[in-house]
Order: structure tokens, then C-alpha cells, then sequence
């Protein structure tokens, strides 16, 4: 009985952590808001004050509350305090309430202009520490991916994708690295679902090809010609960053005409 007991309480503690997390995030929560008692936070999501508790000490933890002994609960700016495990909490508890993760334009240009400038670097060093079997291994993934275009799969070619980049990580084989490559899963799954969903057969031919010209660099390649490759891939990158701005912008134009 007072296993239940504990796995209950368990449960309900999430519930706190789950709906203030993703309020503060997406901007519902303001910060230096101060946020009510807990015994009604508590009446308002039927939760017990000692579940209430603990849940606010996991958002405390995290660098998202501010917990003022005889003053109040406060929302602290999370950009400015929390760390890339907060976001990635985030995503992932938005992503398992809804396929439709409720991400906008500007979230999103900042999470492609981040990965511009976080991906070409661990590209090259892994290009420098790759062993033939993590080449081999990195060629089995990119010809999966090709096969994937044949049937327009593109949730699996994305699910390829997520494994060529965690395969890259491991082959640099830093543990901050590997530790920021699992924070930031959810949010690299859904931006490159919604590129993939954009794309037609030839384009996404093309994200395959440009993958397997860098790997040949790699292992043919001089450091120049591995450079330029690295150059050719950022740009590509900037290309869908681009894409991804004017499919958000048709979109919110899409859903402005409907509401009028």
C-alpha cells in the first residue's frame, strides 16, 4: 500500500512540473510573475500541497522558479538562467500532448540559426577522429535514408537523420557533447519533420547526396576539399532555415484569412 501511495504522488508531482513548465516556455508565465500559493496552486490543479511542493522544487532546480522564503513563488527568466535540459524537458512533454507541437516561427529560426552554428563544427572534428568502421557505419545510415526516399517515408528517413547526427556524436566522443546531443533530441526530431514534410522526392534527394559528398571528402578528401564540403552543408543549412521562415510565414498568413 505504500508503494501505490509514493507512485501516486509521483504522478501528481509531475503534473505541477509538467503545466508550469510549458506555460513559463511558451510565455504564458512571465518572468518576475508571481505565482499563487500553494494551497491554491494545489485547489486549482487538484493536486495535494506536498506533490505541489516537490514540483516546484524540480522547476527550482531546473532555474525557472525562484522560491522566496516568506515572499512568494517567482517566474525567473529562463533564458538567462536555465540550462538546454529544461528545453529539451519542455519539448518533450509539448511533444507528447499533441502531434502538433505548438512551436512558432521566431522558436524556430532561433533553433535552425543554433544549429548552424553548433552542427559544422562537430562535423569536422568527427571527421578528424572517424575510424573506417564509423564510416561504414555512417554510409549504412545515409543509404538506409536513400532507400526511405523510394517509398516517400520521410518519418523514417528524420528518424535516419536523428541517428546520423547521434552517431557523429559519438564518434567526436565528448561527454558534454553526448549530454547536449540528448537534451536537444525533441527539438532536432521536430525541425527536421517539418523539413522533411516540406520536401519533395528531388529535394529530399538532394539533403542524401550532399551527406554522402561530405563523407567522401572524409575519406578522399584533402583538409581543403573537407572545408569546402563543410561550407557546401552550411549553406544547405541556411537554405532550409530560409525554407522553414517562409513555410511559417504562408502558414500564419493561412490561418490569418481563415479567422477573417
Amino acid at each position: 500500500m505504500r508503494k501505490a501511495t509514493t507512485v501516486h504522488s509521483a504522478q501528481k508531482h509531475e503534473i505541477v512540473v509538467d503545466s508550469l513548465a510549458k506555460d513559463i516556455f511558451l510565455g504564458k508565465l512571465k518572468p518576475d510573475t508571481k505565482l499563487p500559493t500553494v494551497k491554491n496552486i494545489s485547489e486549482e490543479m487538484h493536486v495535494d500541497c506536498t506533490s505541489v511542493r516537490l514540483g516546484l522544487k524540480q522547476l527550482e532546480s531546473m532555474k525557472v522558479l525562484s522560491i522566496r522564503q516568506g515572499d512568494g513563488i517567482y517566474v525567473n527568466d529562463y533564458l538567462k538562467n536555465a540550462g538546454v535540459d529544461f528545453l529539451g524537458f519542455t519539448f518533450q512533454k509539448l511533444e507528447e500532448d499533441s502531434a502538433n507541437l505548438p512551436i512558432d516561427g521566431y522558436l524556430l529560426d532561433e533553433i535552425w540559426e543554433f544549429w548552424i552554428l553548433f552542427w559544422p563544427p562537430v562535423l569536422e572534428l568527427a571527421a578528424k577522429r572517424a575510424s573506417a568502421r564509423d564510416i561504414k557505419l555512417l554510409v549504412q545510415i545515409i543509404d538506409q535514408q536513400e532507400a526511405c526516399i523510394n517509398t516517400m517515408n520521410r518519418k523514417k528517413m528524420a528518424k535516419l537523420l536523428i541517428s546520423l547526427q547521434d552517431t557523429t556524436a559519438e564518434v567526436v566522443n565528448n561527454s558534454i557533447l553526448l549530454l547536449m546531443f540528448n537534451s536537444c533530441r525533441p527539438f532536432r526530431i521536430k525541425i527536421i519533420e517539418m523539413l522533411f514534410d516540406s520536401m519533395d522526392k528531388a529535394e529530399l534527394h538532394d539533403v542524401v547526396t550532399i551527406q554522402r559528398i561530405f563523407l567522401q571528402k572524409v575519406v578522399k578528401g584533402s583538409e581543403g576539399e573537407i572545408t569546402e564540403a563543410l561550407d557546401a552543408l552550411r549553406e544547405s543549412y541556411m537554405n532550409y532555415r530560409q525554407r522553414m521562415r517562409e513555410l511559417m510565414s504562408s502558414s500564419i498568413a493561412v490561418r490569418h484569412t481563415d479567422k477573417t
